[in-house]
């Protein structure tokens, strides 16, 4: 039986790091912090325990953590220890607690650009919005 919106998943550049959930979003937050701003990213949000991320061919999960007077909170970024492709963001405190204690940002520029087309996109244009951005 063929279901709707079927579970999805990507890689990295050099496909040593996997990441899935539970179906294509419906919203993607192209958010304009300075960190995500530069890494080109795109998130989809999802209940964190519904994210899951795995490792092959020697590869691990470098993580970058922002804890400064500009952010609301801290952060972390997931990246591929070999290709450095930016895979997942977690919120580990400050901001908004439902928000960042329950969910998990999935990069969906992995999923590449025609799996982008459709989806509706908001832009954060602070770092003090991020509070309102909804999970797709």
């Amino acid at each position: 039986m063929a279901t709707e919106n079927p579970p999805v998943s990507h890689t990295c550049h050099c496909g040593r790091v996997a990441v899935s959930y539970p179906a294509k979003p419906t919203l993607l937050n192209e958010c304009q912090c300075s960190a995500c701003f530069k890494y080109g990213t795109i998130w989809a949000y999802y209940p964190a325990d519904t994210v899951t991320v795995t490792t092959s061919d020697g590869a691990k999960l470098d993580t970058y953590v922002r804890s400064d007077e500009m952010s609301i909170g801290n952060v972390t970024w997931d990246r591929c220890s070999h290709c450095g492709c930016v895979v997942t963001w977690t919120g580990i405190k400050g901001g908004p607690e439902e928000f960042v204690r329950k969910n998990r940002g999935v990069n969906y520029r992995l999923a590449g650009w025609r799996a982008m087309e459709g989806i509706e996109r908001e832009y954060q244009r602070k770092e003090d919005e991020w509070p309102n951005v909804r999970r797709g």
